[in-house]
């Protein structure tokens, strides 16, 4: 099975999905795998986010950290040049 296949089948799959959610309350309990995969998958992305929201932030942190580590120096140097520290 080719991989237009596979995607055609699981577009349908998700259609077929949809249609029923829209004529059904949702629930996750006696749902079909392919119904439960787009919860599965929507959880996981949820999951990621937050992750990359948390790497952001460390890369924030580490960013600070180096510029302040650069400016520190830069003062050094110019106090070290300017004869007020040796």
């Amino acid at each position: 099975m080719s991989a237009d296949e596979h995607l055609r089948q699981a577009v349908r799959r998700w259609s077929e999905c949809r249609q029923r959610a829209r004529q059904e309350p949702p629930s996750v309990e006696g749902a079909e795998p392919g119904c439960t995969f787009g919860l599965l998958v929507r959880d996981e992305l949820d999951d990621q986010k937050a992750a990359i929201e948390d790497l952001k932030k460390e890369l924030e942190w580490i960013r600070t950290v180096i510029v302040v580590a650069i400016v520190s120096a830069g003062i050094g140097t110019l106090l070290r040049l300017a004869g007020w520290v040796q």
